[in-house]
């Protein structure tokens, strides 16, 4: 059942994440503060993250499942591991990531705000955290299929996860705006779950597929 049930799931996981992070703000101001003040703002900021959210979290259920099941592979069962608690505590990270707009006026007033930095500390592990896991999962899986799909979902998982990866730490620690354009190379995340999903689902659709066919040969 489960050998369905993970492709949808990366199909549903990739559309969640990649919604999220289209609808996310986009920050305006010379400084940290203000870029996040013009983003807390908005209408989007809660909808953006709790997509982004419930996507990441959906792709560690799918990534534990897979392993379970063997979806990828003995060879890839470490990486899949690695990838639900990478992925895992990325969407975690989006609770205190959504609550820390609450702190918009002690913010603005330049007071203290604990839940933004705590979000902030996070942030400088959630984006290695969901980046490189990602690309050495998505090359784990292309060196075990080793087909061209899986090479190409591997090539883009790889590039987009690595640039992520800088992104929260970067941004963080030099209190440098300029840094947030690495953000949406997260987007590459969800083109792997998404191509990967559909990967997945056709090649069962021909397993299932072969059965049929010797049995209509056989008749």
């Amino acid at each position: 059942m489960n050998q369905r049930v993970v492709p949808l799931g990366f199909v549903v996981a990739a559309v969640l994440f990649g919604v999220g992070g289209q609808l996310h703000p986009i920050g305006s101001g010379g400084n940290v503060d203000d870029h996040l003040l013009s983003m807390f703002t908005s209408d989007l900021w809660n909808a953006s993250h709790l997509l982004q959210m419930v996507g990441l979290l959906l792709a560690a259920t799918m990534y534990v499942l897979a392993r379970r099941d063997g979806v990828f592979g003995e060879a890839v069962a470490k990486w899949l591991t690695l990838a639900a608690v990478g992925t895992a505590f990325a969407g975690l990270e989006l609770i205190p990531h959504v609550a820390a707009a609450s702190e918009a006026d002690d913010l603005r007033d330049h007071a203290h705000t604990p839940i933004l930095d705590f979000h902030m500390a996070m942030q400088v592990l959630a984006s290695p955290a969901l980046g490189l896991t990602t690309a050495a999962l998505a090359i784990a899986v292309a060196r075990e299929v080793r087909t061209t799909a899986a090479w190409i979902l591997g090539a883009i998982a790889l590039v987009s996860g690595v640039v992520s990866s800088f992104a929260g730490p970067l941004v963080v620690l030099t209190r440098d705006i300029d840094y947030s354009i690495l953000f949406p190379f997260q987007m590459g995340v969800a083109i792997w779950l998404l191509g990967t999903g559909i990967r997945l689902a056709r090649t069962d659709q021909s397993r299932s597929a072969r059965p049929r066919k010797a049995a209509t040969v056989r008749a």
